[in-house]
């Protein structure tokens, strides 16, 4: 089974980031614009798929947001994404996000773990335009009003 790893440097301090990523708002603002999560629990749909995410959502305030697939696509369910955050430089200003997708089911073709990483890397690089910029863009579907 294979797993995702990636990381980005963010122009903001680790609670503010910790913010957006456990937030309706925030994950609306820079992944899906259909999407509701709450601290214990999150739903993410896409105007493509047939079926939303759903999760169970860890927080470890400033420093991680963990989801694991209770439902959702094939080969999704158990499998879980994280971001965990750590201070950069002087820890004020900027911080490195390291986002790991993990434990997808049997069967998850090597295709579909490289297509799904290179999602997750446009959906890291949405996340950093948002935390610089405070412009909502998500990178599925139309920004929050």
């Amino acid at each position: 089974m294979g797993s995702i790893t990636l990381a980005i440097e963010v122009k903001a301090p680790p609670k503010k980031v910790f913010d957006i990523l456990s937030s309706t708002q925030g994950q609306q603002s820079f992944w899906t614009a259909d999407c509701d999560v709450q601290p214990d629990h999150a739903r993410f749909g896409f105007e493509e798929a047939p079926v939303d995410l759903d999760v169970s959502v860890h927080l470890e305030p400033d420093s991680l947001v963990r989801m694991t697939v209770l439902t959702g696509f094939p080969h999704w369910d158990g499998s879980t994404w994280e971001w965990a955050l750590s201070p950069h430089g002087d820890g004020d200003s900027c911080t490195t996000v390291i986002f790991r997708h993990y434990d997808f089911g049997e069967g998850y073709s090597e295709a579909n773990l490289g297509g799904t990483a290179q999602t997750w890397a446009m959906t890291l690089h949405h996340l950093a335009q948002f935390v610089e910029t405070g412009v909502p863009n998500p990178y599925f579907g139309v920004t929050p009003r």
